[in-house]
């Protein structure tokens, strides 16, 4: 018998609160075992609960991508949702920038662009 969808909702807001939560890295998995331990609904890559609950998690904005193996499901999530990942987005890149504390060179001699243009500043003509 299929579960009702109440259930089928804490199922889901369980794996993903769980990964989000804990992964560092964006990646997290929770068993089929786990769930039937804390849950008790079997839950399998190939039965009606499993294939419900891998409907319901796919619409969550926190998932990114979803595998159900024989053994668990396995989410990447948006690295956004997870306090312990490098912070994704423009806000992740521009982060990563700053931490690379990139210096544009002239790829010719090695000196700083900035210094660059400062030396060769157009010259005005005088008449």
């Amino acid at each position: 018998m299929p579960m009702n969808k109440n259930k089928l909702k804490k199922l889901a807001d369980y794996a993903v609160q769980e990964g989000t939560e804990h992964t560092t890295d964006g990646r997290w998995s929770v068993s089929y075992d786990e769930l039937y331990y804390r849950f008790g609904e079997a839950v399998t890559d190939t039965n009606g609960n499993g294939k419900l609950l891998e409907e319901e998690i796919r619409q969550r904005e926190e998932i990114n991508a979803l595998i159900m193996t024989e053994d668990a499901i396995e989410m990447t999530y948006h690295l956004e949702h997870c306090p312990n990942c490098q912070q994704g987005g423009i806000a992740g890149a521009l982060n990563l920038v700053s931490l690379m504390g990139c210096n544009i060179y002239d790829e010719h001699d090695d000196e700083p662009a900035a210094e660059l243009m400062e030396k060769e500043q157009p010259q005005m003509l005088s008449m």
